[in-house]
């Protein structure tokens, strides 16, 4: 991978540790000159500036890849910084969205800026009470437990990678769900736009989590976040920044772009964010993390679908063993054969199969005192469960 998209922290620095106290302000200034941009482009185009980037095969996973959008479906990603005749602004909202047995069809939903989360009301430990979520949480539970879903990108709330996931929690009942809409940031198909607005998203997650905390007696061990590849690390950084440890995250084949070749896990998602922290790696060193960064990693066919693999044929299959992490979790909550797997001793043992430890269930229903890499083997197609003679 080239060293453009060796780390995201490279390209503007969004860790949690080192993000610019003056990124507020680079915004209102890219917001002028993308008002300027869109007079002057029309011009450009006359002396033959282009906006695409060449898609040679010898560049494939360097400047350009197919990625899977929020339904599974294969879309062309630039992994390059976007040409100055691009528009850079990105609307500084997002919306947040409330589930629960009585609002299943027509949630709560809120918009909440995501532009005055700085470092300063991180940095304090009081609970600071504004009100700016009551309307969303006015029929929240505290008795039950609490799910906080986040798509990636090319996706949105209505995207089959929340929806679904969505759905078998409300046909389950007895649970409080939460989706996170950040559509408008996720929609460039210059990927680095959106990886680095991750952070922004999950500073906002954070300060729903210590609103449920503070104002709506939550229990943070009765938290739990999940994200879909770009969401995965947006609720990495939520969990980090979080007054509250939560109790666990799952993360859905987080993404590899940007992010794997980073160093220290401030810059990614990581067992440290949470009490717990599973992973499931449908795409394993192609769009997806190829190394283990939870509490415990499942790796279902190697990382790979059975066949074909995402690796052997990637501009082709990329995009559907990508969101294959989503539809496992998904089908999960209420399998009745469950995803039994089997621990590794090591990446190489699961690599090549050989792992004989002792078995414990993938999904929704892993036991949360569970640890290290864990291989199974599932279906090509709904139902991907194969039981435990799997």
């Amino acid at each position: 991978m080239s060293n453009s998209i060796a780390c995201i922290c490279n390209v503007i620095h969004p860790c949690r540790n080192e993000i610019s106290g003056t990124f507020v302000l680079f915004q209102w200034i890219i917001t002028g000159v993308a008002a300027i941009l869109k007079v002057i482009r029309p011009v450009w185009s006359i002396f033959g500036v282009r906006t695409e980037v060449p898609l040679r095969d010898e560049d494939y996973n360097s400047t350009w890849l197919y990625m899977a959008n929020g339904d599974g479906e294969p879309e062309l990603a630039y992994l390059l910084e976007p040409p100055p005749e691009v528009e850079r602004y990105i609307p500084m909202f997002v919306q947040f969205e409330y589930y629960d047995r009585y609002h299943a069809i027509s949630p709560y939903i809120i918009n909440i800026s995501i532009q005055s989360f700085d470092d300063t009301f991180f940095g304090r430990r009081e609970a600071a009470y504004d009100g700016e979520w009551d309307e969303l949480l006015a029929e929240f539970k505290p008795e039950l437990d609490t799910k906080i879903l986040v798509h990636g990108w090319k996706s949105s709330a209505r995207s089959r990678s929340i929806k679904a996931i969505r759905d078998a929690y409300m046909k389950r009942g007895n649970v409080n769900v939460f989706a996170v809409n950040w559509r408008d940031q996720a929609e460039s198909i210059y990927y680095l736009k959106p990886a680095r607005y991750a952070i922004h998203v999950g500073r906002a997650v954070a300060r729903l989590i210590d609103s449920l905390v503070d104002q709506h007696y939550a229990s943070p061990q009765r938290i739990h976040l999940i994200g879909h590849s770009l969401g995965a690390h947006i609720m990495g950084y939520a969990g980090s920044y979080a007054r509250y440890r939560v109790g666990r995250i799952t993360g859905l084949d987080p993404a590899r772009p940007a992010f794997e070749n980073c160093i220290g896990p401030e810059n990614h998602l990581d067992e440290t964010d949470a009490e717990f922290v599973d992973v499931i790696h449908s795409c394993a060193g192609v769009l997806g993390f190829m190394k283990p960064i939870g509490t415990v990693d499942f790796y279902p066919n190697g990382g790979t679908p059975p066949q074909p693999g995402c690796k052997e044929l990637s501009k082709i299959f990329t995009g559907c063993s990508h969101s294959r992490s989503h539809e496992y979790f998904a089908e999960s909550i209420n399998s009745v054969k469950g995803f039994h797997a089997r621990a590794c001793n090591s990446i190489d043992d699961m690599k090549m199969e050989n792992c004989d430890g002792r078995r414990i269930i993938m999904g929704d229903q892993v036991p949360l005192k569970a640890r290290g890499i864990y291989f199974l083997k599932t279906s090509h197609k709904p139902e991907f469960a194969l039981g435990v003679g799997g």
